[in-house]
């Protein structure tokens, strides 16, 4: 099956596309004379070729000649070029930054069919427009704010009433009797009218009808109370358990998802966005429906005390009806983009709360106020946008609603007036109108929250919806021994800019291997895909010579144990924070596990020991305290593969030598992979994996690579010397 994509303006007589001939089929966006037209890269298993639009072959490389392929990155675009085994580089096309990341899969897929392996690429490229409307989305792969299907995700809200099925029944039973109260006192006053005041005999009637009148008022306190804690009660409820599902799916959400989505963002989703649901809920559903039972009542009545009137009366609801129908999209979209630019305000309120530090230390208050005006701006216009245009349209509303009163008192009166109908009657119409136009103009507000909370509710089903990790089967399990296999390993967080490019290399259990190379060379992304924070493009990693992606993912981490470059810890104790891999584990186990990760000693000089409360992120401890407390939780957590991530980074050099001998002591019968800043550290392990370009160079033990005089030598060369110039300046 040939992978392929085209541009709109593709002739598409130029090639088929059904050939089964042609593997990869990619249509470029500028030509041979580097402006804007269409050329066609034609990949069969035997050459690449360059189809230009006049359907001549510009470009043929014979795929036996090809040793490699690349997306080469130019200044807003690309080029995909070709490396001979004679070691010719051979441009082939170039292209827009648009088409980056398919022809950057092209290139993998040349490369592939040029070293005889099977064809495997990723031809899916990101949304940036909807593919209903055509409109622009807000964000790559996100949902369109004006097609978005408000019946549908009320009903989704809905489903989280099931728990509560008794609780939503008393309060729908509860609507209707207050539609019925709300009805009975014009239909009071219009029978007082009639058999009292204007008849004048039997004063008895005037308290029998006050006394009912009373009674109804006392029953509708009664029930407007009741019903009003119901609602309070469901809308929490439902609100939490939208925060509830909402947060457990970011938890489960795979780590791209982060990189593409700023931690405020997601944080507004969870706080603003189901904070705008729970306002519809408790505010705007009882009132819709007990409003909306009202009218259907009210409406009756009328029609049953005078018909004609009444149709006179409703001759303006169909303009209100058609006004709402009109604007209510465009209305929705304007709440969509505030909620848009919440998320934005959010992202960088949190952002700069977080880098107070670093904004401090470079003196960047007012950089930061700045950035933060125009955040707050932006939000303001959005909102003032979508609310003036609203009350726009709300005020027109209120106007044709309005004249339902007007209508009532020329054509009603008349009437009267004329006999035809009675005093009371006429008041009872008059009354009613004062109910049902109120639930009229009403509806009309409604629209507004609705729009808000569907805009919202759609934003955090967005990412509910989003695809998480795959966990595999929980009861599943998988003792590891400890066999780390890296298969011809490809990788990128950018898919036109891999950083990885086909690791090859297997650590036997119990070995200590190190990861060697310069800054960006892959170290750190070897050691995210081992932990299956991201998973390979192409290529197997197994683990005792199983692919771990056919292990429970929890079963997996459960038995590796990481200590990253920048260590975290959570706001609680010391003891608590050590625990947190092991939270059934002892006051003594925890205490070993410090011992070992050399933290006991300065864990007993603060004030309450091992229950100090290290501040939000451990601002209260040291860049070293923090590291050690790290390194104690991974050994607590006694896993099979142990994973240092720059461990001893943030320690000085005396601290550092212990923690060494604790990690030696650590490592046996474990396989460990190890990033170390000084590169005398890894001097014990047993093999060492010198990475550049996200390519493995040598391989080896520490002697071995220094007898070489290569890539390891020439760093630790480069290292030594540096730290003799820091030792001078010193």
């Amino acid at each position: 099956m040939p992978f392929t994509t085209a541009s709109d303006d593709q002739n598409s007589n130029d090639l088929s596309i059904n050939d089964p001939d042609v593997l990869i089929q990619l249509t470029a966006d500028i030509n041979v004379d580097g402006k804007f037209g269409a050329r066609t890269l034609r990949v069969t298993a035997d050459s690449v070729d360059i189809i230009e639009q006049n359907g001549f072959n510009s470009v043929h490389i014979p795929m036996s000649d090809i040793k490699n392929a690349r997306h080469e990155p130019l200044v807003g675009g690309g080029r995909l070029e070709v490396t001979t085994k004679k070691g010719d580089i051979i441009p082939v096309v170039s292209y827009t930054l648009s088409m980056a990341n398919k022809f950057s899969e092209g290139a993998r897929g040349i490369e592939q069919l040029a070293k005889g392996e099977t064809l495997a690429i990723n031809m899916k490229e990101e949304r940036i427009r909807c593919p209903k409307c055509g409109r622009r989305l807000p964000e790559k792969d996100g949902i369109c704010p004006a097609c978005i299907n408000r019946s549908a995700t009320l009903m989704r809200i809905a489903t989280y009433l099931k728990p509560y099925r008794k609780q939503a029944i008393t309060l729908a039973i509860l609507s209707i009797a207050t539609t019925s109260i709300n009805l009975a006192p014009p239909y009071i006053q219009g029978t007082l009218i009639d058999t009292v005041l204007n008849a004048h005999h039997d004063i008895s009637r005037l308290y029998l009808l006050m006394g009912i009148w009373l009674l109804t008022m006392a029953a509708g306190i009664g029930v407007q109370i009741f019903a009003g804690r119901l609602v309070a009660y469901l809308g929490s409820h439902i609100a939490a358990d939208l925060r509830s599902s909402l947060y457990r799916a970011v938890e489960f959400l795979q780590l791209s998802f982060f990189d593409k989505k700023q931690v405020g963002a997601i944080a507004s989703r969870v706080t603003q966005d189901t904070d705008r649901v729970w306002g519809f809920l408790v505010d705007g559903v009882p009132y819709f429906v007990i409003n909306g039972l009202l009218l259907i009542g009210i409406t009756g009545f009328l029609f049953w005390t005078n018909w004609k009137l009444t149709l006179c009366i409703l001759a303006p609801l169909p303009i209100v009806i058609l006004i709402s129908i009109i604007f209510w999209k465009p209305v929705s979209q304007l709440f969509y983009r505030v909620g848009q630019k919440w998320a934005r305000f959010y992202m960088h309120l949190n952002e700069s709360l977080t880098g107070i530090r670093v904004i401090k230390a470079f003196a960047k208050e007012d950089l930061e106020y700045g950035k933060f005006q125009i955040r707050n701006q932006e939000l303001r216009n959005a909102g003032l946008a979508a609310d003036t245009r609203w009350i726009t349209i709300f005020s027109i509303m209120s106007f044709f609603t309005s004249l339902g009163a007007l209508i009532n008192w020329t054509v009603g009166g008349y009437m009267v007036y004329n006999k035809t109908m009675s005093l009371g009657d006429f008041w009872k119409i008059n009354a009613y109108l004062g109910l049902i136009y109120g639930p009229l103009q009403w509806f009309a507000q409604v629209n507004n929250w609705f729009s808000r909370a569907m805009a919202g509710a759609e934003r955090i089903f967005e990412v509910m919806d989003t695809t998480t990790e795959s966990y595999g089967d929980p009861g599943k399990k998988h003792p590891i021994h400890g066999e780390v296999t890296f298969d011809n390993v490809r990788f990128g967080y950018d898919k036109s800019n891999p950083v990885l490019k086909g690791l090859n290399f297997t650590a036997e259990p119990g070995e200590m291997i190190g990861l060697v190379g310069k800054s960006g060379a892959g170290k750190s992304t070897t050691i995210n895909l081992l932990c299956r924070f991201y998973e390979p493009d192409t290529g197997t990693i197994k683990i005792d010579d199983i692919d771990y992606r056919d292990i429970s993912l929890q079963d997996m981490r459960r038995q590796i144990g990481v200590v990253l470059q920048e260590p975290f810890l959570f706001n609680g104790t010391i003891a608590e924070n050590i625990a947190y891999g092991s939270p059934g584990a002892s006051m003594d186990e925890i205490m070993e596990a410090s011992k070992a990760a050399n933290a006991h000693n300065f864990i007993l000089s603060k004030p309450d020991g091992y229950d100090t409360m290290v501040g939000e992120r451990g601002a209260k401890l040291s860049g070293g305290e923090k590291q050690r407390i790290s390194i104690a939780r991974a050994i607590l957590h006694n896993p099979r593969i142990l994973i240092l991530d720059e461990a001893t980074s943030s320690v000085d050099v005396e601290t550092e030598k212990q923690i060494q001998e604790a990690i030696a002591r650590l490592i046996k019968g474990r396989t460990t992979f190890a990033i170390a800043h000084r590169l005398s550290t890894l001097r014990n392990a047993s093999r060492l994996i010198v990475l550049d370009q996200g390519q493995i160079v040598e391989m080896g033990t520490h002697a071995e690579l220094m007898d070489k005089h290569g890539v390891f030598y020439n760093l630790v060369e480069t290292q030594s010397a540096v730290t003799q110039i820091i030792g001078v300046g010193g």
